[in-house]
């Protein structure tokens, strides 16, 4: 009797190990892409974008700074969902230089459009684009809020 509930405990014990690897509650680098674009698409960011595109063209970018936080936290969010740590590492990049442009952009009027253009370009550097390559390799259709 004690070896059958050994041999069951046992059995049950391998059973938890394997089912508690395969289900990590981690995304893959394609579900989390997925993600990524449902979040977009159930927050509404582009059709944001598109209703203060305006107001953009004419330098006050505050409106498109609030779209851009609402996308860091969809990045961030997605980081800590996903299992593959390359794009994790991309997609925190990608939040860092969002959130630095949005800050840039909450300052933006028709007065220091220019100002406020010169600082997000600087942004743009190589280290940032090397850092958020991978994102831009594994998630080629994602939304971009930039």
């Amino acid at each position: 009797m004690l070896k059958k509930v050994a041999a069951s405990t046992a059995v049950l014990a391998l059973l938890t190990v394997s089912l508690a690897s395969c289900s990590s509650g981690k995304l893959t680098t394609q579900e989390t892409c997925n993600f990524i674009n449902g979040q977009v698409a159930e927050k509404n960011l582009e059709q944001k974008a598109d209703d203060v595109s305006e107001q953009v063209f004419a330098g006050d970018t505050k409106e498109y700074a609030r779209i851009m936080n609402e996308f860091e936290a969809i990045l961030t969010d997605a980081a800590s969902r996903s299992k593959d740590q390359k794009l994790v590492d991309a997609l925190n990049a990608a939040a860092t230089q969002n959130h630095e442009a949005a800050e840039l952009m909450a300052q933006g009027t028709s007065e220091n459009v220019t100002e406020i253009s010169e600082k997000i370009a600087a942004l743009e550097t190589d280290e940032a684009s090397e850092a958020t390559a991978y994102l831009d390799e594994s998630c080629p259709d994602m939304a971009s809020f930039s």
